[in-house]
């Protein structure tokens, strides 16, 4: 997947560019608000048992200050993804014990789509291996900032 096509999977009012939440299950909570009040969600409380639900199974912060909170099921319309990073640092269990800076929040379709999921959750995971690229999303502030990660501006 080109980095052109993974940065069209992310739009400027899916991203928190100040996560307030300092413990996993409230940042789980303030990211799932956010996604219900652009109404991109319409069953807040069903997402949000389903993300714990999914973290309960294993911690989706895979270390190195990421997480992939992620879910699939019917009550799901469309793809969505959504950026988040903590300046200071979530609590959110990480397997490697350290505080979790940047989140990528994939939801999708269960009947649908399994394809592009996995690709871009391989795309990130890919991306989040490179120093450069996960200095650059732990710092950045705008949307801007975030396209220009993706398509290589800083490196």
């Amino acid at each position: 997947m080109e980095a052109s096509k993974l940065i069209s999977f992310f739009e400027e009012d899916l991203c928190i560019f100040h996560l307030r939440s300092r413990k996993k299950i409230s940042a789980l909570t303030e990211i799932v608000h956010h996604l219900a009040l652009q109404k991109r969600i319409s069953d807040e409380r069903f997402i949000l048992d389903m993300l714990k639900n999914r973290e309960n199974l294993g911690s989706t912060g895979l270390g190195n200050g990421v997480a992939f909170p992620h879910g699939r099921s019917l009550a799901i319309k469309e793809l969505t993804v959504l950026f988040a990073r903590s300046a200071a640092g979530v609590d959110f269990e990480a397997l490697d014990g350290k505080p979790t800076h940047v989140f990528f929040l994939i939801l999708a379709p269960s009947d649908k789509g399994s394809e592009t999921y996995l690709a871009i959750l391989s795309e990130l995971i890919g991306l989040i291996q490179k120093p450069a690229k996960l200095k650059a999303l732990n710092e950045t502030v705008d949307f801007p900032s975030l396209v220009g990660i993706f398509e290589g501006k800083d490196d």
